[in-house]
Parts: C-alpha cells; sequence; structure tokens
C-alpha cells in the first residue's frame, strides 16, 4: 500500500475508533495548560506544530512524540525562542543523552511561557499593584530503538501561576515510530498529555488536560527534492467544529435563524495537517506548512488568505543548526521561532547523502 493510502485508511479507522478514548480530558479551548500544545523547535512552527515523525538532530523533537529519541538526537542541545501572543515569551530547551552498551535515549526539556508583568486593581478599578503570570513545564523522555522500530514515553511535569493562584499536574506522552531501513519513509503515533491535575484553580481535580492522539507519516518520494509529511490530530475527538451561531447560520423557510450543518469531509479535515521540506542542500532547506484547523478558525469572513499557513528555512553551519519558523494566524498577525541546535562533542549526525538527492 502507498503511502498516501496507508495514511488515509489508518487515519478513518482511528478517528472513528478512539472516540471512546478518555473523553473526560477535553479540548478545543476547555482545558487547561494549553501551552503543552505549542510547538517547541522553529521546525515544527514552520511546518506544522502537530507532526511527529520529522526527522532532525533536534532533542526538543521528544516534546512532539518520545519516540523520536534516536541516535541522531545524542550529544545535542537546543533552544528555542518564540515571541508570542500579545507580547508573551515562550522559551524551550532540550539536551538529549545516549546510553552506552544500549539502543536507548534520554532527553529532559523545559517550557516556559512568560506571561510578563500585569496591572493589580480592585473591584472598582485602582492600582494596588503588580503580579505575573507564567505556564512552565519539565519533561524527562526516555526512547529506545529495536531494529526499525522505536518506542518512547515522557513523563511532564506542568503548571501555571497567576498571581496567588497555582495549578499543576502530570502528563505523559508515549508514542511509536517505524523507519524504512531503506527508504526515507517514516510511519508513527503519539497519544500525548495524558495524565491528570493535582491540584486546580478552583480545588476540584478535573481531568482536563489538552489530550491529543495523533497518527503520522513522513516520506520523500524517490526521485524528488522533497519530503512530506501527514498528520491527523485529536483522533480522540471527530468534532472539531465551534460552530458560531452568530456568524454560521441560515434562514429556514419561515426566515427563522437556524445554525448552519458542518458536513463530515469539513470534519475530517480539520484534523488534518500538511508539511512539506524542500530539499536544496544538505545544508540548507525551506519549509512550508498547512493546518485546516488553524484556517478555518482564524481566518477572517472576508479575508485572510494565509491563516493556517506557515513557512521557515533552516540552515546548517558546522556543529550548529540554526531553524527559522513563521505561522501566519490573521492578516498581519501570526507567531515566529528561532531555534538553535549545537552537537556538544563530535559533530551531527548526517543524513546519507543518498537519501537527500535521489
Amino acid at each position: 500500500m502507498r503511502p498516501i493510502g496507508m495514511c488515509v485508511y489508518l487515519w478513518a479507522a482511528l478517528l472513528f475508533g478512539c472516540q471512546g478514548f478518555v473523553l473526560a480530558q477535553a479540548t478545543g479551548g476547555r482545558s487547561k495548560l494549553d501551552f503543552l500544545q505549542l510547538p517547541t523547535q522553529a521546525k515544527s512552527t514552520a511546518i506544522g506544530a502537530n507532526h511527529l515523525t520529522l526527522p532532525g538532530n533536534d532533542p526538543a523533537l521528544f516534546l512532539q512524540n518520545p519516540a523520536l529519541l534516536d541516535s541522531s538526537k545524542i550529544n545535542n542541545v537546543s533552544v528555542n525562542m518564540m515571541p508570542y501572543l500579545a507580547d508573551t515569551r515562550f522559551v524551550n530547551a532540550a539536551y538529549a543523552h545516549g546510553l552506552k552498551k544500549s539502543t536507548g535515549v534520554w532527553a529532559v526539556g523545559l517550557q516556559y511561557l512568560n506571561y510578563g508583568t500585569m496591572v493589580e486593581t480592585d473591584d472598582i478599578g485602582n492600582v494596588i499593584g503588580e503580579f505575573r503570570a507564567a505556564d512552565y513545564g519539565l519533561s524527562a523522555g526516555y526512547g529506545h530503538t529495536i531494529g526499525d522500530f522505536t518506542l518512547g514515553g515522557t513523563l511532564k511535569l506542568a503548571g501555571a501561576s497567576v498571581e496567588a493562584y497555582n495549578i499543576w499536574g502530570l502528563a505523559l506522552d508515549w508514542g511509536g515510530v517505524f523507519k524504512h531501513p531503506k527508504k526515507d519513509f517514516t510511519a508513527g503515533f503519539v497519544v500525548k498529555n495524558l495524565g491528570f491535575l493535582k491540584q486546580n484553580y478552583n480545588g476540584a481535580n478535573d481531568p482536563v488536560l489538552p489530550l491529543d492522539v495523533r497518527l503520522g507519516l513522513t516520506f520523500k518520494p524517490e526521485y524528488m527534492p522533497i519530503r512530506v509529511s501527514v498528520t491527523v490530530h485529536h483522533l480522540n475527538q471527530f468534532d472539531m467544529v465551534y460552530n458560531d451561531p452568530n456568524l454560521f447560520f441560515k434562514y429556514d423557510i419561515n426566515g427563522k435563524r437556524i445554525p448552519r450543518k458542518i458536513g463530515v469531509a469539513e470534519k475530517l479535515g480539520r484534523h488534518l495537517s500538511l508539511g512539506a521540506e524542500a530539499l536544496i542542500h544538505p545544508n540548507f532547506r525551506i519549509l512550508l506548512g498547512y493546518d485546516h484547523l488553524r484556517r478555518q478558525e482564524l481566518r477572517l469572513t472576508n479575508r485572510g488568505a494565509l491563516a493556517g499557513f506557515s513557512f521557515g528555512a533552516w540552515l546548517r553551519i558546522k556543529r550548529f543548526e540554526v531553524g527559522y519558523g513563521r505561522a501566519q494566524y490573521v492578516p498581519g498577525f501570526g507567531s515566529s521561532s528561532l531555534s538553535v541546535v549545537m552537537n556538544l562533542k563530535n559533530g551531527f549526525v548526517k543524513e546519507p547523502v543518498s537519501k537527500i538527492q535521489k
């Protein structure tokens, strides 16, 4: 079965088969600690935040899927800086280390989203001081390779603080990937943010972490200088549509306003993310991405041709790799990421030239 055909078949099977899987963990703006869904490196920003089979040397990829922890990440350290919405700052750092006489790889990661300092007022608007707000996460992951398969898991301690209010919880990512021994083809799955909140803002222990079950593949057509990634996300929730009754409606024969119906094709499409790498040179690439859910939720009714699209570039200079990614939200507004990856010992594990040129 060809890669695209296999992806569509598995997509439909899992999308309808995962509906009963931990439905208590909400998505679509009803969960807490949503910073765990943000991209952790520039490549993910540029090619699509949901992809789980991306190749590369960046150890922060384990925060996308712990099964990406393989020998190419050993002794690498990375830092990613992303100026986010309304002058907030999202910073990520990761490091990977190999085990002697083993095919296992360990990694640690730090995520910090700083909302800055805000003015505190009383109930009638008088300024009485200032307070800070931030989200943070500390992760430890492990990947183990057996032949062409890698399995991995990540344990995350995540929390947030707003003034004197705090929330924290534990989350687990687990996944697996298969890499073809000869062809440039990777397929995999990941279950992200499976866990619980130990302490909530209101004292309740509701399991409302941003659960996300994903399936994806990355492949390079033979004799074409391009690598394609296809991912379906949020398989645990079929209907991802926010059907705003004030925007999406029509009138019946009596002139009564009724909500617009959303077809199955559109509901399926909102689970789809696409990405591509133009392999211009072994040390330079152009990155492009498209996310249908982001486009449909963020584009304006009469504008927004680039909403949901993303782009970027990747450059290797000796022991350094520099990546830039830009995701567009609405006209004139989006977020950018800059990542730097460095190898601390003998240089990066390079891809075979045949895989890039063929």
